[in-house]
């Protein structure tokens, strides 16, 4: 059992992500309902700056405490964002307005030369997700987008590709992987379908009344496939760190893609020192202390509502109300400890509440973890008694 977390003390990086909607023109059978919509209407610049505008609210309370200054990182989403036309506009203003803000964008990758290039010029990275169900046209686009821009790309890292691993449309996955990807150097991640921790195996009727089925069951040849893609990567990477074992006795040096590989410092219960790993296999932390809020904000412009971070959710007790729309109603349980900080239609009032706690407390709020899983976020500095909180704040904090 580890006593505290921490990492990257030195480099810390402020990521936001900011889904821009849920209307895409894919309808991926494993992508609910409440995440897209091929009818959703498009939100508008206006909406838009004032996110942008509360975002630099935001990091402005909590970048006036943190010792190390850095430039966040916005990570745009959707749905698929490059199919609402004021996407790009908004792209224009930030690099007016913010341009300290580092620009990703996730994609399907199903743009014109013309928008593909816009998207070169201006985003500092590129990741694109290749989705299966898309018609013959789609998946022949994402294709040749993916070596169009590869060649006009002098840094390979810009570009990276999520390979949704589709257990009805795996040869095309690998073909994908061995006939475009490899062959072009492009950077790639296997990614297996089912990370809504719902485990929804079977098919089911959806909110929208579409059936769907979120989670895939692999075959063993399946499974062995992707084993042996991990262990390769494994192979690669090379003894730099402490080696951990996994569930299943695998030897892991890379760490979580969610955590970008970071390593990480970590102490036990039962230890005097400190040890580096690039994997934690301690996934409950609930009553930790918890720095979530100082490096990660989630927005929902759908449904309204801004939260710490998108899969803890975590939030003080003492959080202004927040109204919860039809989108949010069916998603989840929220509680004194856990669901959207504030609206983003009144996210003014939710920055005068900051700035007045800040002023009556000395710095932003600490998270209590609410929660029995952290499926992100772990990266992040927290630890189990508030003494070595306290101390290991003070390795951001001013």
């Amino acid at each position: 059992m580890l006593e505290y977390i921490y990492s990257d003390e030195q480099n810390p990086t402020k990521m936001v992500v900011w889904d821009l909607g849920r209307r895409c023109n894919y309808d991926c059978s494993y992508c609910t309902g409440w995440m897209h919509s091929t009818t959703a209407p498009f939100n508008k610049l206006d909406q838009y700056k004032r996110t942008a505008d509360f975002i630099d609210g935001y990091y402005a309370i909590y970048e006036q405490f943190h010792a190390t200054k850095f430039r966040p990182v916005l990570s745009f989403t959707g749905g698929e964002p490059a199919v609402n036309p004021d996407f790009f506009p908004l792209i224009e203003y930030l690099k007016e307005e913010y341009p300290y803000f580092v620009l990703n964008l996730t994609t399907n990758g199903t743009w014109s030369k013309r928008r593909g290039q816009f998207l070169l010029d201006n985003m500092d990275s590129i990741t694109v997700s290749y989705h299966c169900e898309g018609n013959d046209k789609q998946r022949q686009l994402v294709r040749d987008n993916l070596v169009w821009m590869r060649e006009r790309i002098a840094n390979k890292h810009k570009l990276k590709v999520n390979v949704m691993m589709h257990v009805d449309h795996w040869e095309d996955c690998i073909d994908l992987i061995e006939n475009v990807l490899k062959p072009n150097d492009i950077k790639y991640i296997p990614r297996t379908i089912g990370d809504d921790g719902r485990n929804r195996y079977e098919w089911f009727e959806d909110m929208d009344g579409v059936m769907r089925r979120t989670s895939h069951k692999y075959t063993d040849v399946q499974m062995d496939w992707i084993k042996g893609h991990w262990q390769h990567e494994n192979k690669k990477v090379g003894d730099k760190t402490e080696l951990k074992k996994s569930d299943d006795g695998d030897v892991r040096k890379i760490g979580r893609m969610c955590c970008g590989g970071r390593c990480m410092t970590t102490k036990a219960v039962d230890s005097t020192k400190e040890t580096d790993t690039m994997f934690i296999q301690q996934s409950n932390f609930k009553g930790w202390n918890c720095m979530v809020n100082w490096f990660f904000l989630h927005i929902e412009e759908d449904k309204d509502v801004a939260y710490h971070h998108q899969t803890c959710m975590a939030k003080t007790s003492d959080t202004p109300e927040v109204h919860i729309g039809p989108l949010l109603e069916h998603v989840t349980t929220f509680n004194a400890n856990r669901g959207p900080i504030c609206n983003l239609s009144r996210s003014d009032e939710y920055l005068a509440w900051l700035e007045d706690k800040v002023f009556r407390e000395g710095r932003p709020p600490t998270m209590i973890c609410p929660n029995t899983h952290c499926g992100c976020g772990i990266c992040v500095a927290k630890a189990r008694t508030n003494e070595d909180f306290e101390r290991l704040k003070a390795k951001y904090v001013t």
